[in-house]
This record gives structure tokens, C-alpha cells and sequence, in this order.
């Protein structure tokens, strides 16, 4: 694992977002990307470029010659390079190739996806990645005393928690996250069996601005603004819950 003082390297974030760590490296990867923001950029940077390329197969199937070009051109490059021995895991030297294909099929399938909402997109990858990742918040804690003061120093704005939440919804914990280039805090919670991201990020949101609610793909989203902060919510739980939880969030800025 890379020391402290160090940036994670190509085949650590490769490593880390394919699921390839140990549950000790990834709790130290966790732990660095918590008070280092350049490898936290890096990290969502990845995740959302394997998320764009989720979207993009979705869309788009390339051309059999082009994936005979693509192929043939890799053989190429790999015949004159001499063999390079990894001292990482076997998988992660797979994974440096597989960042270059996704790459590649991102950018094919652009033309595809540029017409749709990328920030709604974004904002619901990261709700999904949640879902399925089954990692811990880099905060645990159902106390707003000690989830508030854990994003301290991490954002460049602060923000209230309210004293008390509606009924079924639970504080979990967060993460510090970025939302469209924007450093986020991320609150995680539980509202009756469903769960609810909640980004907060200054505002305005740019160069995009979300103003009103939404659906899609059977999640809702809502939107709020308060004092500088601009709120988003993603969850499938019914949307007036949710909206009883912005409005929760809402209020608790104006009390600063």
C-alpha cells in the first residue's frame, strides 16, 4: 500500500475500483483518499469513467472492423515493448489494460451520450456505487456531533445537520466525494428499507444546474438550495419521504 506522503498510483486506483484489494488494502487506500484530495479526484475520477463506460455499452456497439483495428493495433504496441513485470496483484496489470479500452470505448460512444444528463447520470452512478459496493462510509455514525465535524477541513464550506430527522430516517454516515469537478459531502441514510444519498455542494452547481425534481431509472431525485449550498437527494423510497428529508436539510442551514 502506498505510504501516506505518496499519490496512489495507475494500478493502486485500477486495483481499488475492480474490486482487486485485499480488505486491508482497501481500508488503507480508503483512509489515504480521506485526507489526500488529489488521489480522492482520482478515484472518483475512475469510478466515473468506468461508469460512463457502463452507459456508453449500453448505447453503443462498435463496428466489428474497429474492434479488429483496436485489436490488431494493441498486439502491435505490446510486441515492441519488452514484457514488465508488476510487483502488484496479477489482476492489476489487467485492470492498466482495461482502463485503456474503456477509454477508448468512452470516447466511441460520446456522440451517444452527450444528449443526456450527465450530472443526473453522475449523481446516480454514485447512489448505485454505494449500493453495490458494500464498503463502510468513511464516517460511521448515526450522531450528526460526529459526522459534521469528520468534513471539517476536507470541503471548503461547512454545512448544519438538524437536530432531529424524520420519522424512518436514519443517519448512517458519509464520505467526501466530488460532484461535477465540486468537492461533496456525501450523507448516507437509511429511510424505512430503502437508502437515500444526500450530496451537498456550494452553489452554484456549474457549468450545469439542476432546478427541479426528477426520475430516472426508477430513482427520484430531488434538488434544494440553502444559504451557499446546493442539495441533491437520490433514492427509490417514495418521493415525499424524501422530500421530508431535504426539507430537514433545508432547515437546518438557516439555523447557522
Amino acid at each position: 500500500m502506498t505510504e501516506a506522503f505518496k499519490h496512489l498510483s495507475h494500478l493502486e486506483v485500477s486495483a481499488f475500483i475492480d474490486g482487486e484489494l485485499s480488505a486491508n488494502d482497501t481500508r488503507d487506500l480508503q483512509a489515504h483518499a480521506a485526507i489526500c484530495h488529489p488521489c480522492a479526484m482520482s478515484l472518483v475520477s475512475a469510478m466515473q469513467l468506468k461508469a460512463a463506460t457502463i452507459r456508453a455499452s449500453e448505447r453503443f456497439t462498435a463496428p466489428p472492423e474497429a474492434l479488429s483495428r483496436l485489436t490488431a493495433q494493441l498486439r502491435v504496441e505490446t510486441a515492441k515493448k519488452p514484457p514488465v513485470v508488476y510487483s502488484f496483484r496479477p489482476g492489476a496489470a489487467w485492470g492498466a489494460l482495461a482502463a485503456s479500452l474503456v477509454m477508448v470505448v468512452s470516447l466511441l460512444g460520446w456522440r451517444a451520450i452527450h444528449q443526456t444528463n450527465t450530472l443526473q447520470a453522475e449523481l446516480l452512478d454514485q447512489h448505485l456505487a454505494v449500493l453495490s459496493s458494500g464498503s463502510p462510509p468513511q464516517v460511521i455514525s448515526n450522531d450528526r456531533h460526529t459526522v459534521k465535524p469528520w468534513f471539517q477541513g476536507k470541503l471548503p464550506f461547512s454545512f448544519n445537520l438538524p437536530e432531529a430527522f424524520p420519522s424512518g430516517t436514519v443517519l448512517k454516515g458519509g464520505d467526501l466525494t466530488f460532484v461535477n469537478g465540486q468537492p461533496a459531502a456525501l450523507l448516507l441514510f437509511t429511510v424505512g428499507k430503502h437508502q437515500a444519498s444526500v450530496f451537498l455542494t456550494q452553489r452554484p452547481l456549474n457549468p450545469q444546474r439542476l432546478a427541479s425534481s426528477g426520475a430516472k431509472s426508477g430513482f427520484t431525485i430531488q434538488y434544494a438550495d440553502a444559504q451557499e449550498l446546493h442539495i441533491t437527494a437520490v433514492s427509490d423510497v417514495n418521493p415525499s419521504d424524501l422530500a421530508h428529508l431535504v426539507s430537514a436539510l433545508v432547515n437546518a442551514q438557516s439555523a447557522r
